[in-house]
Order: C-alpha cells, then structure tokens, then sequence
C-alpha cells in the first residue's frame, strides 16, 4: 500500500465493506481518489478481483489523472493472467503519464513474467534516475546486479533498501536463488557473510548463509549459521530442521533424530521433520520403527512423498512385495497427479520392468486424473528432462492416439517430445495436424518449453495455419 496513505486496518475493512455493499445494491457514490485507491488496492490484495475491477472503473473515471489507478489496473490485469492486455496498458501509461519511478519498476516486473529479462535492468536504471531513495526500486537493482554476478552493487543497493524499509528483511531468503542455479555456491557463501555482518540480527541473512553452507557441503558452517537463527528466535522450527538434515547428510543419525525431534515439538504439523525421523532410522537399520514414523507423517500429510518412499523402500527390501505393490496403488489414488511419487518408484525397478511399472502406474493415473489434459501437459514438461523420459513419454502417449478424451491436444505434446529429441520430422507432422485439429493449442504448446517457444520454425507454421477470419 502506499505509504502516503496513513489508514489502519480498522479503516480499511470498513471503507472495503462499505464499498461491497453499495456495489452490491448498484448504488456505488463518490469517495475521495485516497479513499477509493485504498479499496482497490485492498481487493487486489485479497484477491476480490471482480470488486476491485469495480473500484477501478470508478477510480479511473472520477480521477483520469491520477496514477495509481492505471497501475493498479495493470497489478489486477496481470492477476488474472492477462498479460498481454497489462502490456499494453503499461505503454498507453507511458504516454499519458509523466514518468515515474513506479511505472518503470512494473515495467521491469512485466519484462521478467513475459519472458523479457534482459530489458529489466535498463527500466530499473531509469526507476532508479528517477527516485534513488526509492526502497523498491534499490531491492530490485541489487537482484539484478546479483544474478549479473556484480556482488559489490548488489550488496550496497539491498542494503540501502533494507536500511529505508526493514520488511525486505524477509525477501533475502530468496537471494539465495541467484546462486543455486549456476551452482555458485562459495560466491553465495561470501554474499550472506556480507550480509550477516552488516545485520547480525537478521535472521533470513543467517539462513541465507546456512543454506549456501550446505550446497557447498561445509557442514559445520551451515550449523553455525543457523545456530545463529536459534539464538535470535528459539522457537525457529525450520532452523532445527534444517540442523537435522545437516547431521543426516553427515551420517550422524542420532544428532539428526534429535533436531528433528526438536522441530516436530515446535510444530506438530511439521511431516517433514516426522518422515526425517523415519529416514534416520532407515538408515540405523532399526526398520520397525521407521515404518512407525513414516506412517505418522503421512497421518499428518497423505502425500509425505518420502514417508510414502521410505515405506515402499522397507516393504520391499523385506520381501513384502505384494504389500509393497498395493501400497503403490493406493498411494497413487490418494494422489493420481503426483508426477515426483511416478518418478521416484522407478529406481526401484529395472530394465523392462521399469517401463512396464511407469506404463502401468501412467495409465492408472490417467484413468484417476479428472484433468486429463492438464495431466498429460505436467507429465510432458517432467519429460522434457531428459532423452530417456522423453523417449518413454513419446512410446506412452504415442499409445493413447486413439483416446478421444486427450484427442485435441496430443500431438502437441508428441510434437514437443519428438523435437526434444532431435526428431524434427515427426515433430513437424504432429504440429501440423495439431495446428489443423486445435489451432488455440499452440499457445500451450510453446509454454512447454522455451526451446519451443524461440524455434522460428513453430512461429513460421503457426502464422502460415493461422484460420481464415
């Protein structure tokens, strides 16, 4: 909300019900542009688009020029994924507004959703000429300096962010995701040991580090660290966890038993801290136990993929195949669309039994599946991984040709699989014939996979299928 705007949560509720009510009985009066950009942002925020679009309508008659009402239109267009249409209102805002830090941070935002990154950085260099002191503004510079690797610039932006506006304190976590990517993990390491001494009492800064520590496997580091959580808030149940894993990839299981007990007594809906007892204790060879625990991490959560893993991995090194291969069944009914449990269990067979174990378990979550064709669009881009799964992905689906339910969109995901795979031919007679039978479905087909969606030859057939108005 903007911060010229001084209302309390009291005043808000009441102008954002008093305003429902009128809208609901068509008699919506005047408020004052503070007023009513208050309610908009409000409905945004709670996701109550169909009022907020209401609100904005009003706001940007009564008050054509005010500002935040266009960009708050842009804020809900891009809500409801309208991302094109909030395009293209940004340049009409350009134009009919003088410029403004604000629209070039939007600006930048479109530019990363839609796929622009690199013309990011340039709108943000504009914000920034703008309004220097602006938070925002020096928070988002800092991460694109990051993923730039320019650490220096980065870190002196994010901290004048954080110095002018503390709630970015709780967005450094995700810095973290700049570095994992390209595994740069020791310049992850030095970054949050910047940050940790210039906020010694910043707890994301200390995960931060804690978290670099263990990609790059210093394991004593990734403890101090979030040690260091722990001091600053006892009750901080993901450090305890986090500890617990650290101990369990050292092999010491007793420690990590502890931490995660310390976890789950700080949040007993913690399953993951449950379903890591159970990995302990899998690997002391006490096998009794672990089944207890897995069993009580899928009480609090049915869909524990490791609890359900662990119990398969127990059941069948037991010799209990039969009640292994049942709990398979039920586990996929209690969660037909779980692409991570399908993958998992094929380690746990081997050569022609792997592909007739992920044919059988594809067809049987096909057949729960309500969304069959949003089923086969998520399995698609799981194979999109690598030559083997795509292989396998092209034999399945290859089978379900004659499969009216899944007709219309099944040779677009054959035609992405098939051109993965360097089979351009067989690829290009399946994009012809889905263009013929589902021409919409290109735009799906091109969100598959971004080497898709920068092949000129998908763009040059999709203009020359294009339907006679």
């Amino acid at each position: 909300m903007d911060e010229d705007l001084d209302y309390n949560e009291e005043e808000i509720n009441e102008l954002v019900t008093n305003f429902k009510s009128q809208a609901d009985a068509g008699e919506v009066g005047y408020y004052d542009s503070d007023d009513l950009e208050v309610i908009a942002e409000e409905l945004i925020y709670n996701c109550d688009l169909a009022y907020a679009t209401e609100a904005l309508e009003l706001g940007i008659r009564l008050y054509p020029r005010t500002f935040a009402f266009r960009i708050l239109k842009v804020k809900k267009l891009l809500m409801e994924f309208e991302i094109e249409t909030a395009g293209k209102e940004l340049d009409r805002i350009e134009m009919d507004f003088p410029p403004e830090a604000e629209l070039y941070v939007e600006k930048a935002f479109f530019a990363k959703i839609s796929g622009h990154d690199n013309d990011a950085l340039p709108l943000l260099k504009k914000a920034y000429k703008l309004d220097p002191d602006h938070p925002e503004v020096n928070y988002m510079l800092g991460e694109e300096y990051l993923q730039r690797g320019e650490y220096q610039r980065a870190f002196d932006h994010i901290c004048f962010a954080l110095d002018e506006d503390e709630t970015f304190e709780e967005q450094l976590g995700t810095l973290s995701f700049f570095f994992e990517e390209d595994k740069k993990y020791n310049d992850a390491i030095l970054f949050f040991t910047w940050l940790t001494e210039r906020y010694p009492l910043s707890k994301c800064a200390w995960f931060g580090l804690g978290l670099a520590c263990c990609w790059a496997k210093e394991y004593e580091g990734a403890i101090d660290a979030y040690q260091n959580v722990i001091s600053l808030d006892e009750e901080a149940s993901t450090a305890y966890f986090n500890i617990g894993n650290v101990y369990f990839e050292k092999k010491q299981y007793e420690e990590a038993i502890h931490y995660y007990e310390e976890a789950y007594r700080l949040d007993d809906h913690d399953f993951h801290a449950v379903s890591g007892i159970g990995d302990a204790l899998l690997e002391m060879g006490r096998l009794d136990e672990a089944l207890e625990k897995y069993h009580e991490a899928l009480r609090i959560e049915p869909n524990t993929l490791d609890a359900i893993m662990g119990i398969i991995t127990i059941l069948k090194e037991t010799g209990r195949e039969e009640e292994a291969e049942h709990f398979i069944r039920k586990s996929f009914s209690l969660n037909p669309q779980s692409f991570e449990l399908l993958f998992n269990l094929l380690p746990l067979y081997e050569g022609e039994d792997q592909i007739k174990k992920l044919k059988e378990l594809f067809q049987y979550t096909l057949s729960q599946a309500q969304e069959k064709e949003e089923f086969l669009k998520f399995f698609t881009i799981y194979c999109t991984a690598n030559r083997d799964l795509r292989e396998m992905g092209i034999e399945l689906m290859e089978d379900l040709l004659d499969n009216e339910e899944v007709a219309m969109t099944l040779p677009y995901f054959l035609a992405a699989l098939h051109f993965l795979n360097g089979q351009f031919t067989e690829a290009d007679q399946y994009f012809k014939t889905a263009l013929i039978i589902n021409y919409p479905g290109h735009e799906m087909f091109l969100s598959l996979s971004p080497a898709l969606a920068e092949d000129p030859m998908f763009h040059n057939l999709i203009e020359n299928y294009k339907p006679l108005q």
